[in-house]
Parts: structure tokens; sequence; C-alpha cells
């Protein structure tokens, strides 16, 4: 009786110590999956910690540099900075007293899709200065543009510069009248057209005859191939996500984080960003020169359409016609010259908008009255107008950004974020398509007991 009661107790012991020990066995295993996956979270949000501090400082935006300020832009660098998270959570604490059982071994970590700032061509990063805008409740008189871009696009597209053009080579190929004089020759008669002194004045710098100060400007030019907008670009997939476009919102980000001329912003690249944005050129002083030619041409529309359409004007410019001897001896001279001062005159009228402006004051985009007269085209000089109504010239500025459309605006604006960057950690490398908004992350790994791990993260901060 006795053995077999020490057999029954034995083959007990071998079957309750067998299931404790598959208890254990699991139970480290359980443990070691849980430490893994607790060290992937730790190492995907610790990589996420390690923001570009200067992009977040300057412009509010939040990416990771995959450059990490002294590298090849490269998605291999964020896998390795993942890697050494991992392995400091996983190793790091086995030589510490009261360590726990079993090791785990890391074999592979991919990170299998990312998403940058330039995913969907700048959506990414024109949704993150949306949304700070929104937060942060910036608001100013850029956003009155909108409602009057209709006329801005109608303005745009007046040519009144070609319609002074065939009036002037019109008048150029007719005839002249012919005269005899006191010894009986036959000469011409002079046209002596008061709008030939202001037709001269086409294609003139603009900002001389605007008097603007360019003391400020910055003399440097930029190699535009270095940049976002003229080189390849690389990773703009995004997963169908629904970014946030506002066009108002992202106005008012550009006028708070970006300047202007007469609005500049301190250590940044190029003194006149919001001028680069509209025109794209590799210089300040090209962009101010191109962004004052475009204003030039909105103004001298409108003006232009003011003065054809005012009878009283064109009555002063047909008694100023008649009085010409070439108008008296033929009188198909007289509606063509008569046209012609009406268009000096917009052109004068235009110069001192441009003046108003570039002094800091404000032009209505369409006027309802104006300062134009005939005797100013007699006159011979130009004159400077003053006004506190309309637009100044920022707001004139915002609209040619909107014209230029979301695209080209997104990606003028990452070029230059990118410009600052670089000049201000000294990091050529710095590229805003290679700086990541979240990532997905596949991490392989073994433990004791041959237990295997395989997990498929994704992070990101939106």
């Amino acid at each position: 009786m006795k053995g077999y009661l020490t057999i029954f107790l034995a083959l007990s012991l071998s079957l309750l110590t067998g299931f404790i020990l598959l208890l254990t066995g699991n139970a480290i295993n359980n443990g070691m999956k849980i430490r893994y996956e607790c060290a992937a979270d730790t190492g995907m949000n610790a990589v996420l910690s390690e923001f570009h501090i200067g992009l977040l400082e300057r412009y509010d935006l939040i990416y990771v540099d995959t450059s990490y300020l002294e590298k090849e832009p490269d998605i291999a660098n964020m896998e390795q900075r993942l890697w050494y998270f991992m392995e400091e959570n996983i190793g790091g604490v086995l030589g510490k007293k009261n360590a726990p059982w079993g090791n785990i071994f890391l074999e592979n970590i991919t990170i299998s899709s990312f998403e940058t700032s330039a995913a969907d061509f700048g959506s990414s990063m024109r949704n993150q200065a949306v949304l700070y805008v929104e937060d942060a409740g910036i608001s100013g008189k850029e956003r009155e543009v909108f409602w009057q871009m209709s006329d801005v696009k109608a303005l745009q597209a007046a040519s009144p510069l070609a319609g002074w053009s065939s009036i002037m080579e019109q008048l150029a190929g007719m005839e002249l009248p012919l005269i005899q004089n006191e010894k009986g020759e036959w000469k011409e008669v002079p046209l002596s057209n008061p709008a030939d002194w202001v037709y001269s004045l086409v294609g003139s710098d603009v900002l001389f005859l605007a008097q603007a100060d360019l003391k400020s400007v910055n003399p440097a030019k930029i190699s535009l191939g270095e940049y976002i907008s003229y080189r390849a670009i690389k990773n703009t997939d995004s997963e169908d996500r629904d970014y946030r476009q506002d066009e108002d919102l992202f106005l008012s980000y550009l006028f708070d984080k970006m300047g202007y001329l007469g609005n500049f912003r301190e250590d940044s690249f190029l003194s006149c960003q919001l001028e680069y944005i509209a025109k794209g050129r590799e210089s300040d002083l090209e962009n101010v020169r191109a962004v004052a030619g475009s204003l030039f041409d909105l103004r001298f529309a409108d003006n232009t359409a003011c003065a054809l359409a005012d009878g009283d004007l064109r009555a002063q410019a047909i008694a100023a016609a008649e009085m010409l001897q070439a108008v008296k001896l033929n009188a198909e001279f007289l509606d063509p010259v008569a046209e012609s001062i009406l268009y000096a005159c917009a052109f004068l009228e235009t110069v001192s908008d441009m003046r108003t402006i570039y002094a800091g004051g404000c032009v209505p985009v369409r006027k309802s009255d104006h300062g134009m007269s005939v005797d100013r085209v007699l006159g011979g000089s130009l004159y400077s107008g003053h006004s506190a109504n309309g637009w100044d010239y920022g707001q004139y500025l915002a609209s040619m950004i909107l014209l230029i459309g979301d695209k080209n605006s997104n990606l003028r604006a990452m070029d230059i974020m990118e410009m600052d960057m670089r000049f201000r950690d000294n990091n050529k490398n710095f590229k805003m398509d290679w700086c990541v908004e979240r990532y997905e992350a596949e991490i392989t790994a073994r433990g004791s007991y041959l237990s295997r791990f395989f997990l498929r993260r994704k992070y990101g901060y939106f």
C-alpha cells in the first residue's frame, strides 16, 4: 500500500512540476512579449520626440528631419534611431538588479511607409499651418482680399498697354500733313502729341518710378535648383488623408511667419519672402521688381478703364488734341490722339498710385474717383497722390499669392523653410520632403525558448 502511494505522489509531483514549468515558461514568454511591445511603443514615440526644433520655433511645424542635422536624409537614419531606442529599452534593463527573465534580441526594423511634409505636394505642411492659425486665432488685413479677387482676375486679364501701343503705332503709320513755308517749300507738320513723353516712360524701371525704398533688400542670390519647387520632389505619397487646405487661414499663416518689403523678418535667408512665394525668382530684387510690375499692370488696367469711361476727361483730351496744328490740318488724327492722351492720363495716375502704395498708403482695387486730368499730361511731370482707402502693399501682394494656386504656394513656402533651416543650422542637407510627420514600422525580434515576435505599429503627430 505504501509503495502505491509513493508512486502516485511521485507521478503527481512530476505532473505538477511540469505544469508549473509550463505556466512559468508562458509567463516568461508573455512578459517578453509585453516588454517587446512596450519597447516598440516607447521607441517609436522617442523617435517622434526628436522633432526639428528650429522648424517648430520658427514655423510652428512639427516634423522629424531624417538628415538629423549632419547626414544625407534617408529613412534608414530613422530606422537606426528606432533600433537604438528599442535596444536601450530592451537590453538596458537586463544588467540591473531584479532584471526580468528572458532575453529579447532585435532582428530587423523596417519603416514600411511614411508621410512627409511634401505629402500631396505640401498638403501635409499646409494642414499643420492651417491648424496652427486656427488654434492661435491669427487673422489680419490679408483676409480682406478674398472679397475682390474677381476684380483682380479681371484686371489681370486686361491688356491696356497693348491697346495704347496699337494706337501709338497707328499714329506713327499715318502720313503727316504738309504745309508750305515762306520759301514755298512743302514741309511735314510734326504731330507734337503730348502723350509721347509719357509713352516714352513705358519700359522704365517701375521701382524707380514708384520711388520705392530698397535699402534693406537682401542682395544675395539663391540657386533655385537646390529647393523643393525646382528639384525632383520625393515622398509625396499620402494615404488618402483629409488635409485642411483653407486658403484664408494659410494666407494668414504666411503673413504671420514670413516677411516682405517694408515688413522684414529677422534671421531669414531672404528678406522679401512673400515676394518670392508670389514670383519665385532667384533674388529679393528680382522678386520685388516682378511684384512691382504686376502691381503696375493691375493699377494701369483700372486707371485706363476709369479714363476711357470718363466723359469729362475725354472732352479735355479732345480739346487738347484739337489745339494741335497737325490735327487741324487732318481731322483723322483727332480720335487716336485724344485716345492716346487718355492712356497717358491713366499711366501718370498709375505712377501716382504706385508712389502712394510704396509710401505705405492705400489705393482701391476699383476706383470710384481719380485725380487724372489732361493738364498733368500737358504739364510734362510726374505727380504723387494720397489715399487712406483701399488696399495697401501687403494686400496686393496677398492677392498675387492667391493667383498662383495652392500647389505653387505650398512648394514655394517650403522653399523658404528650407532656406531658413539651412541658414540657421548650417545644414545643407535639410529637405522638407524628407521631414516625417507619421510612419509605420515593422519590427521582428526573437526571445528565449525559441520565441519569435512580429509587430507593426503606426505613429505620428497628426
